[in-house]
């Protein structure tokens, strides 16, 4: 079964090219040097929604070791030579971790 590490997040206001571009190019690559990350995408918020009101503009999906998830967060916690940026909302950023219950269903279609 997979787990997810799920960040939602915000760019400061006037900095979004910035955070994207730090993101995209320097967070993500650096995140998967960590020891137990798999796989990194990033979602932006979609103009269609069921709910008019949201709190985060951004997602990033991360999957991790499901066989010693404590040791991937270790591996993270210990990871001081992450390149750090203030274009990030951090404050307000949501962090995550979700374990499947189910296997991965497809549509018939």
């Amino acid at each position: 079964m997979k787990t997810l590490f799920v960040v939602k997040s915000n760019a400061q206001a006037g900095r979004e090219d910035e955070y994207n571009s730090w993101y995209n190019n320097i967070h993500l690559p650096e995140i998967l040097k960590i020891d137990g990350f798999l796989s990194a995408q990033r979602f932006a918020l979609d103009a269609a929604q069921m709910l008019d009101a949201q709190s985060h503009g951004y997602l990033a999906i991360y999957e991790i070791d499901s066989k010693n998830v404590a040791q991937t967060l270790e591996n993270l916690r210990q990871a001081t030579w992450l390149t750090r940026s203030d274009a990030i909302d951090q404050p307000n950023a949501e962090v995550s971790v979700f374990s499947a219950v189910t296997e991965q269903m497809v549509s018939a279609s």
